[in-house]
C-alpha cells in the first residue's frame, strides 16, 4: 500500500508506502530507484506522545530499505 507517482521526463517517485512517509530516494547511475529513506509516522507519533523529545523521536522513526547507501544520487521525491 503506498502512494507512487512516475512522468515521463523524471520516472517514478515513492512518496509514502507501508514503512512511511518517504524522505529520500537513491537512484543509481542509470536513475533507477535502488533504495528508500522513510519515517514511520505511527511510531513517530507515539513516541511525542510517550514525551520524547520531536527530533529524537524523527530519528528512532527512521530507517532506511534496499540498496540505499550504495546511490550515487540521493534526491528528495517531493522535490525532484
Amino acid at each position: 500500500v503506498g502512494t507512487i507517482y512516475s512522468t515521463k521526463a523524471k520516472g517514478p517517485r515513492y512518496l509514502e508506502l507501508t514503512e512511511g512517509y518517504i524522505t529520500e530516494i537513491a537512484l543509481d547511475e542509470d536513475d533507477e530507484i535502488i533504495g528508500y529513506k522513510y519515517i514511520n509516522m505511527g511510531v513517530m507519533l507515539d513516541l511525542i506522545k510517550d514525551g520524547t523529545d520531536p527530533a529524537e523521536a524523527i530519528e528512532k522513526a527512521s530507517g532506511q530499505y534496499g540498496r540505499f547507501d550504495d546511490g550515487v544520487k540521493i534526491i528528495d521525491p517531493r522535490k525532484e
